[in-house]
Formats: C-alpha cells, sequence, structure tokens
C-alpha cells in the first residue's frame, strides 16, 4: 500500500492533486519531472533503472539519453539537491537513481483498518506476466479437483510449465480461500524440514524441533480456509508428503496444490499429469496453412512468444512448416518453446528449425535412457548456451548461487568480480532476459530477477565443471554483506519499512551467504559482518529466534577476537536474547562484551547500543540502579555520535528504570521526551507501549487506549507479533478496569498464544497488572464463563484477536481528533 501524498521532509508531493510544495509555496514542475520524481518516491530506497523510468513516464517511446538526464537534473532543482553531496536522489552509476531522502506520511484520524490472516509479501502469489496458452482443459480439470478434494499434485516433467499453470489454477480458486493463498518455491531446499521452518517463521512461530513445529502449525492452521501452493516439490518429495499429511489432517479446510516431477506419495493425494501443449499432425503440418495449424496451442505459444522478440512477424505460408516442425521438434513443452522462440531475434523459422535438426542428431544419443522430453530441453538449454556470447554465460552461470531471486543490485555486486561494470551488467541482464534464459517480475519493487529450477541446475552444473564456484559463492557473499550493511545504514536514515521487506525476501540468500562464510577459512569476519547488520530488522520485524540462532552458531564459531564485526555480531546477539528473556547470565556475558570490544574500536554507537540494553535487561531484572550507570553511558555515546537512536533508546532506558522504581509520572516524562526521537520504527513503538502502559498505572484509561492503538499499528507496520501482543494485552486490561471482564479473559488469553507463538515471555513490568486483572477476571466470571473465555482467546485467530483489540481501543481512546493529534506525523511510509 502506498501514500498518495508524500512528505519529503520540506517538500511535499500530492499525486491527486498533482502538486510539488515547499512548506506553503506551490512549486511549478513540468509533468515528466513530476512523473520522474513520483516514481522515485514510490520506490524510496530502491534503485529505479534508466529503463524502468523510461518505461514509466515516457511508456516504451524512444527518449535519447539527454532527455532523461535533463529530467532528473530538473527533478534535483526541484529538492535544492547537490548532484555532488545528494541528499534527495543519488546517481547509481551506470544503472539508474535512487531516492535516498526522508519520506513520510501523513497523520490520520481514521478507525483502524482491519487485520486479515494471509501470506506475507514473500509469500503471496507472484503476479501474472503472461497468458497461459493451451491450457484451459487442465485448468478446468484442476479447478473441479480443488473444488472436491484436499490435495492435489500437479505432475510432469522439467519445463512442462507446471508451476505456471498451478498458479493459474490458485488465482483462479483466490475467492475460495479467505485465509489465502499461500506460495512456497521448494527448489533451492534440501530437506523438508527447511520448509517447515520458513512457514513457521512466516507465521512467527519459534524455530524449534521438526515435531513441535509442526504440532505448532497444526494447532494454528486448524480450521484455516487456505491454499497451500508448494512449487518443485520433487527433490522433498517422500518426507514432503508426509509432512503435508498430518498438516490436512489437523484442518478440516485447508487444502493443498503441488507440483512435482514426481508423487508426494501419501493418502489422499490426487494426481493430474500435465500433457505436452497440442501439436499439429503432419498431415497438417504439410498443409502449410496459418490459421488452421495456429489452432494448435504449441504453435499459438511460440508465435506469440516470437512475437517478444519480432514484434513484425506473422505466420505466413513460407515460415508455417518450420514453425510448427520446431514445436514437434520440441515435444511441445512450454519452457523448450520459450527458448526457441528468442532465436527468432537473429535467426529466421527456416534456420532455426535446422540448427536444431543439426543439434539434436548430434546430441540425441538415448544411451543414458533419459526420457524423450528431457533429452529435447538439455539439448535446447546447451544450443542456447551456444548463443551466448562469453560474458553472458559467465553471468549465468555465477547467477546460479543466488536462492530464488535477487535484485539488479546483488547481480551488479557479483558481476564486479567478473569484470563488469553496473552499466555492461544490467545489458548482459536484459540480453538474458530477452533471451528467455532469466526471468523478470517487473511489478516487484525493486524488480528481481530469478531462474527456472531446469536452468538454474542447468547454470549450477556449468559453474562446477568451469572450476569457479567456489569465486562466485564468494562473491554473492559478499553482495549480501553489502546488501545488508546498506540495509542498516537505510533503516538508521529512515528508509525502515521498505527496507524490512527486501530484506525478508533475502532470507535465503543470507543464510547461504553466512554458509558459505563459515566454510571459508579466513572468511568468518563476513557472517559476524552480516549478523552485525541485521540487528534493526530482526528486532523490529520479530526474527528473534532465526537470526539469534544464527549469532550462537557462527560466534561459537569463530576465534573469539576482539574484532569490530565480532563486537556487532555479539550486539545483535545480545539484543535479541533480552526480548527472548534469556537467563539473566547470557546477556550478562554478551552485551558488556560487546560494549567492551566496541570501545576498543571507538564505535561509540555499538558501544552506546549495548549499553542503553544491558540498562534495558538490568531494570526488567529490578535493578534500577545498576541499570543507571549503563543508561549514563548510552546517553554519552548517544551525544557523542549526535544519534537520536541512541537517545531514544537511552531515554527508554531511563524510562525503564523508573518503572522499576515505580515512579509512573517520572517514566512518563522521559518517555515522553523521547516518544518519536528517531526512524526506528520498533523502538518508537517500544517507547509506545510502556507510555501506555505506564498512563495505565496511573489511571487514565483513555490516553492509554490511544498510545497503545498507535503502538499496535507501528507493530503491524514491521510485522512484530510481540509488539501486537502487548497492544492486545494492554487492551484487556482496560477491558477489565471498565467491567467487560469476558473479553479481558479472552484477549489475554490470546496475547498469551501469541507470545508463546512467537517463544517470548511478557517483561517484568507487566506482571503485576497482568495479575490483577486475571485476579478481577476470575472474581467477576463463573467458572464456565472463565473456561470459555480463554479457550475462545486460546482458538482466536490472530487477525481477529487485533481487529477486537483496535475497535475496543478505538472506542476507549476517545474522539478521533485527539487522538490523531496524538499520533506521530513522521512515520516513514512502507508497504
Amino acid at each position: 500500500m502506498r501514500a498518495i501524498t508524500y512528505h519529503c521532509g520540506e517538500y511535499r508531493l500530492d499525486v491527486a492533486e498533482r502538486s510539488f510544495s515547499r512548506g506553503e509555496q506551490t512549486l511549478a514542475l513540468e509533468p515528466r519531472v513530476f512523473a520522474v520524481i513520483a516514481e522515485l518516491l514510490a520506490k524510496s530506497g530502491s534503485l529505479v533503472t534508466r529503463d524502468e523510468l523510461l518505461d514509466a513516464v515516457w511508456g516504451h517511446r524512444y527518449v535519447t539519453p539527454s532527455t532523461l538526464n535533463r529530467t532528473i537534473a530538473l527533478a534535483r532543482r526541484a529538492f535544492g539537491d547537490d548532484i555532488a553531496k545528494p541528499r534527495y536522489i543519488q546517481t547509481v552509476h551506470g544503472a539508474g537513481y535512487r531516492y535516498i531522502g526522508p519520506i513520510e506520511a501523513p497523520a490520520s484520524g481514521s478507525p483502524p483498518r482491519p487485520a486479515e490472516f494471509g501470506p506475507p509479501p514473500t509469500l503471496r502469489l507472484p503476479a501474472r506476466l503472461d497468458t497461459l496458452i493451451g491450457r484451459e482443459t487442465e485448468l478446468t480439470a484442476l479447478a473441479g479437483l480443488l473444488a472436491e478434494k484436499r490435495a492435489v499434485t500437479l505432475v510432469g516433467p522439467g519445463g512442462m510449465g507446471k508451476t505456471q499453470c498451478a498458479l493459474e489454477a490458485a488465482r483462479r480458486a483466490t475467492g475460495s480461500f479467505p485465509d489465502g493463498v499461500w506460495f512456497f518455491d521448494l527448489a533451492p531446499l534440501q530437506r523438508a524440514e527447511e520448509w517447515l521452518r520458513a512457514f513457521g517463521a512466516a507465521l512467527a512461530l519459534p524455530a524449534s524441533a521438526p515435531e513441535a513445529l509442526q504440532s505448532a502449525l497444526c494447532a494454528l492452521l486448524a480450521e484455516r480456509q487456505a491454499l497451500l501452493v508448494l512449487d518443485n516439490c520433487e527433490r522433498i518429495a517422500a518426507p514432503l508428503g508426509a509432512l503435508v499429511a498430518r498438516l490436512l489432517r489437523s484442518s478440516a479446510a485447508l487444502k493443498v496444490l503441488a507440483t512435482s516431477q514426481l508423487p508426494l506419495d501419501f493418502y489422499g493425494e490426487h494426481l493430474l499429469r500435465l500433457p505436452p501443449l497440442e501439436l499439429p499432425a503432419e498431415s497438417v503440418i504439410e498443409t502449410g496453412d496459418p490459421k488452421a495449424l495456429a489452432q494448435f496451442a504449441a504453435v499459438d505459444m511460440i508465435v506469440r512468444r516470437i512475437r517478444a522478440v519480432q514484434p513484425e512477424f506473422e505466420l505466413r505460408p513460407e515460415n508455417a512448416r518450420h514453425v510448427a516442425r520446431i514445436c514437434v521438434r520440441l515435444d511441445g513443452m512450454p519452457l523448450a518453446l520459450e527458448l526457441a522462440a528468442a532465436r527468432f531475434s537473429l535467426l529466421s523459422a527456416e534456420q532455426v528449425h535446422e540448427r536444431l535438426v543439426q543439434r539434436f542428431r548430434f546430441l540425441g544419443s538415448n544411451s543414458a535412457g533419459r526420457d524423450l522430453r528431457h533429452r529435447s530441453l538439455q539439448t535446447l538449454l546447451e544450443w542456447s548456451y551456444g548463443l551466448l556470447s562469453t560474458e553472458e554465460e559467465q553471468l549465468l552461470n555465477w547467477c546460479a548461487v543466488f536462492v530464488q531471486t535477487w535484485t539488479a543490485e546483488a547481480a551488479i555486486s557479483v558481476a564486479a568480480d567478473l569484470g563488469y561494470d553496473a552499466e555492461r551488467t544490467i545489458d548482459l541482464l536484459s540480453g538474458l532476459v530477452d533471451r528467455s534464459m532469466v526471468s523478470l517480475a517487473r511489478v516487484e519493487t525493486p524488480p528481481r530477477y530469478r531462474l527456472l529450477e531446469t536452468v538454474r541446475e542447468h547454470a549450477l552444473a556449468r559453474l562446477r565443471s568451469s572450476g569457479r564456484e567456489a569465486e562466485a559463492r564468494a562473491s554473492h557473499m559478499r553482495a549480501v554483506v553489502t546488501l545488508c550493511r546498506s540495509a542498516q545504514a537505510d533503516m538508521l536514515a529512515g528508509r525502515m519499512r521498505e527496507r524490512i521487506e527486501q530484506l525478508a525476501q533475502e532470507l535465503g540468500n543470507i543464510a547461504a551467504a553466512i554458509d558459505t562464510s563459515m566454510r571459508t577459512a579466513g572468511r568468518h569476519a563476513e557472517a559476524l559482518d552480516i549478523l552485525g547488520s541485521l540487528l534493526l530488522f530482526a528486532k523490529a520485524h520479530g526474527e528473534y529466534i532465526t537470526v539469534s540462532r544464527w549469532c550462537e552458531e557462527v560466534l561459537s564459531r569463530c576465534e573469539a577476537d576482539d574484532t569490530a564485526e565480532r563486537a556487532r555480531a555479539l550486539l545483535t546477539h545480545g539484543v535479541l536474547q533480552m526480548h527472548l528473556m534469556a537467563a539473566r547470565e547470557t546477556s550478562a556475558s554478551v552485551l558488556p562484551e560487546a560494549a567492551r570490544i566496541a570501545a576498543i574500536h571507538q564505535d561509540g554507537w555499538t558501544e552506546g547500543y549495548a549499553h542503553g540494553y544491558y540498562a534495558l535487561a538490568l531494570a526488567n531484572w529490578g535493578f534500577p540502579e545498576e541499570a543507571e550507570a549503563h543508561a549514563v553511558i548510552a546517553e554519552a555515546r548517544a551525544r557523542q555520535c549526535t544519534d537520536v537512536i541512541l537517545a531514544g533508546l537511552a531515554g527508554l532506558a531511563r524510562g525503564w528504570i523508573c518503572l522499576a522504581r515505580g515512579d509512573m509520572e517520572a517514566a512518563l516524562r522521559e518517555l515522553f521526551a523521547v516518544r518519536d526521537v528517531g526512524a526506528d520504527l520498533h523502538q518508537r513503538h517500544f517507547i509506545d507501549m510502556y507510555i501506555a502502559l505506564s498512563q495505565f498505572a496511573l489511571g487514565n484509561s483513555s490516553e492509554a487506549a490511544s498510545v497503545w492503538l498507535r503502538s499496535m499499528e507501528l507493530s503491524v507496520a514491521v510485522g512484530n507479533i510481540r509488539g501486537i501482543a502487548g497492544s492486545v494485552e494492554g487492551c484487556a486490561y482496560l477491558a477489565c478496569r471498565a467491567g467487560d471482564s469476558s473479553s479481558a479473559a479472552r484477549l489475554l488469553a490470546a496475547a498469551r498464544s501469541m507470545r508463546e507463538r512467537t517463544g517470548m515471555p511478557i517483561f517484568n513490568f507487566w506482571r503485576p497488572h497482568q495479575e490483577s486483572a486475571w485476579a478481577m477476571i476470575n472474581s467477576s466470571l463463573s467458572p464456565d464463563e472463565l473456561a470459555l473465555g480463554t479457550l475462545t482467546g486460546e482458538r482466536m485467530r490472530q487477525e481477529d484477536a487485533i481487529n477486537e483489540a483496535q475497535t475496543l481501543l478505538w472506542q476507549l481512546s476517545g474522539n478521533a481528533e485527539r487522538r490523531a493529534a496524538q499520533r506521530s506525523t513522521n512515520v516513514p511510509w512502507g508497504s
């Protein structure tokens, strides 16, 4: 979701009104300049290539480079920006541009938007890129099976188009699944348990043993009307089938649509084999009738794909036979037809057909017993490789080390080790997309590239045979280091929501890079560097357990040297352990150690953050005097670094110290002083949470309701389940005070269930209020009423708990105008 009005520091751009202003002054902009700025703001913080700007603003028309350069210069002038030291529009040389300035959304006094259960952005169905051709019969059959059966597996050899067929069937069935359609690409996975962990992480379930994690998933998915689309299952078919069977037994409404070269082989699985696209018989081909041949799905598909590279192409009597015979030669395999169509940018139909015949004669041996269609695809892949330049082949092979998808920036980083600059890399990637060797999801922001699994396997095999796999993986590792550093810097600068969304899509690449680092002698510093850069992401997005486990594994295997990278990794580990309420001994050893090493390297930010979080931990354990000394150091480092996030953390620590001493008025003074300081949305939600708790303790119910509601909105924005649970808990206290014990019992049980799913207990400041609420509930409800309310809350869907709490908090917070006035007006706008 994007705002239609952007606040960029002192500037304001209103998309609907097409106005750009500075303060009260409206600035006149040319229409193209306005459109360029709007496009950059819509993709704030992300690289927007020159081609993307040209497509979005000029609509595929030819525009000279000087025209775009002039437009960018005028956009900079509108912001009063300096190309040498940009504050708003950064040039990514040879690639494009990036908006790097502040970006904020206006306050809103409207009621909270209802929450819904469904997949996060990374697990939603990919957008449709092309029309699916020749599969109506199979789609009709799939629709019937999904309506009647619980589990359907689309089976066929690689390259037959199983994924696209399954995706289209899932899109058409979306309306039947109110709890969402969830898409999992299992191609990179080696074990079925990895899918289980990925699914659990998406639902904020703590990492645990497979059996415990599966039990938690079964409980959470009970009665959910959701469709799980599991793509590329063949590598883990049998163990995956066992997991799917248990999930289906736990929920009467859950359904699964899988694609695989092998059956998953469990009771209740229904198979639908995907045949090749319909091919013309030789007698029809001999007629050479374009209209008759175009009726066949294989011919229709290849013609449409040819037009993508040669728009003027028409099926005519002089080329129709060759086109049809190409389809027959390739067995009507969609992927093979896609690859062949790309050749028409350079060759005629007759030339493509002639080369296919020659290539198949040379490589057509069946001695290995390979399926004919597999031989067709492998042969075509070999031929397609033969048409690539040396540079294109190198880049394609190196891209095989990415896990699932990657961005243009990641490719540019990797390609630098091949000697290619950014402009050359973009050109090579564009060529690979044009040749159907690489797929591009243009609708994503930023656009992401991917390899079809068949192409990826082929490219990886070539990379290994070249002896450069280790070199490519090292390059990938360095690209991930750069990505994580950049994301952390952007989040510190205020671009938090979009960076959280981006890193959530990169967890596979991050895990692979950490693995490469730990497997490579002398390169462990890179793993530590990555972990140190994940601090704000993991804390805000709630990836406590996953990232903490990475920290524990890496730190235990690395030399205990006093390096700057180790200090930052220790900080990430210590902060996450504090949120997980680890034993005092753990935080007592990790956070002070991080501060000690950071001080050696004069890294004031890391040192101050470690002291600030250790002060929080000590205050939570009930040692305010000890916490005071660490808060003083955090404040000193905040002044030294002139850093508002450190200042906010120090103020939060001061507030907790006051809470530990029981001085709620003093806590409010400390917390209000830093309420909207810094761009860390998680920290701001954290501060709001304890402002609300202090207001509640002082008897200010409407103020507490208003702030807990805002805290929930911030928690939802960054995907922090623990923060959401805190607001639901606070709402329960208010309901109890208002005499609504039934709602209080239900919401308290729902909040407890959320925390248990994330593996994080409640902080100690809440315990007296929680015990008091339960005591009041026990005294006002009968045992049966209490048991019913608790059971209902435990079984409550998360989105239902959010919606009930939001509605109640809205009602208890008083009039909307006052609540809107209390709400911060500088929340960065993201997804």
